[in-house]
């Protein structure tokens, strides 16, 4: 019987290689303390809200939609209804879909939100 020596530098490797997983940054959110929480709170309250832009025509609006969604243009809205702490509520994205008076824009993050057509105060075509 042989038996096959491993040094420790050759079982490391080996566990790294095979059986470690590294859960990256979830590691570190259970060492955030007290402080570093309402620091960031206070950060994200200095953050700078979006004005809010006059009110469109509906026709414009409609046009401006289905212009965008021709061409695959990313748009840019503002709708009539406000978020806490009385902030814009605005969305950014490609026209996806037009059905009856719903608009569905998709996002940043490949989400398609379906609007009615009603709620969109503003409207500027982005690119």
């Amino acid at each position: 019987m042989i038996l096959h020596k491993t040094t420790d530098d050759q079982l490391a490797t080996d566990f790294f290689k095979h059986h470690y997983h590294d859960r990256g940054m979830k590691k570190w959110g259970g060492f955030y303390l007290s402080d570093h929480t309402s620091a960031l709170k206070k950060m994200r309250a200095t953050e700078v809200a979006e004005a809010a832009l006059p009110t469109q025509p509906l026709a414009m609006i409609s046009q401006k939609l289905f212009g965008a969604w021709q061409h695959k243009q990313v748009v840019h809205l503002q709708l009539n209804q406000l978020e806490a702490g009385e902030q814009v509520v605005a969305v950014t994205g490609i026209v996806v879909g037009m059905a009856d008076n719903e608009i569905g824009i998709q996002n940043e993050d490949q989400k398609i939100i379906w609007l009615v057509l009603a709620e969109i105060k503003h409207l500027e075509v982005v690119a």
